[in-house]
């Protein structure tokens, strides 16, 4: 069964025979695209197109949604242009092991960011050590990566934020690019953004969107 109510969807299951499930604290979550305040997307995404959602919709005993907002890679005038990204995901555990499949998953996510420098024909991945990061959510560490390939360099912070049942993971990143004579970025040329500008911000977005979470009151298990 299926329940949309309060920009939530609430999934369940029906029947006179079933027991209830073990009480978990959330049973829904927001909508990802309105998780973030406008004050922090204008401030870490001032030049954000309209975003893309992804409801990804329920699988076995996880749910998942996700927004994506990009910035232009393209100018009319300048000689170079800053363009950043930014991907909030979020995933709920609502089966009876929700809570350990939670921690598991934010586990997970910790060991990934733990592993040094990974590489392959593409090229290579240098992810720093992992920061905890506290009084945010139950567990949350910021980590920082960059890839290196043929297009260029990229650097990446990402946060991740479990609290009680669900998973929070925001990637930020961005670069400074050349504009080529049409005013197109030449991404082969592209300069990162300094950590420290994406770790603030995606520090920032997963503050808020936590907070989207814990006081969406149709999110909450009765």
């Amino acid at each position: 069964m299926v329940v949309v109510g309060g920009g939530a969807v609430l999934w369940g299951t029906s029947g006179a025979d079933e027991k209830p499930p073990p009480r978990i604290h959330f049973a829904a979550l927001p909508e990802a695209c309105q998780a973030p305040s406008a004050a922090v997307l204008s401030k870490y995404m001032p030049a954000a197109e309209k975003p893309t959602p992804d409801t990804g919709g329920a699988s076995g005993d996880q749910r998942y949604a996700s927004c994506e907002w990009r910035e232009p890679l393209s100018a009319q005038k300048g000689k170079t242009l800053i363009s950043r990204h930014l991907r909030v995901a979020m995933r709920l555990f609502v089966g009876a092991s929700g809570l350990a499949d939670a921690k598991s998953d934010y586990q997970s996510a910790w060991r990934t960011s733990a592993q040094g420098t990974v590489t392959d024909s593409v090229g290579s991945i240098h992810n720093e050590a992992p920061v905890l990061t506290r009084g945010l959510g139950d567990d949350a560490f910021l980590h920082h990566s960059v890839t290196t390939t043929a297009l260029g360099r990229s650097g990446t912070s990402r946060m991740v934020v479990r609290t009680e049942n669900a998973v929070i993971t925001v990637d930020f990143d961005g670069a400074t690019y050349p504009l080529d004579h049409d005013g197109v970025a030449v991404q082969k040329k592209a300069v990162p953004l300094d950590e420290s500008v994406t770790r603030e911000a995606a520090q920032a977005v997963a503050r808020d969107v936590t907070t989207a979470l814990s006081s969406c009151k149709t999110c909450v298990r009765r």
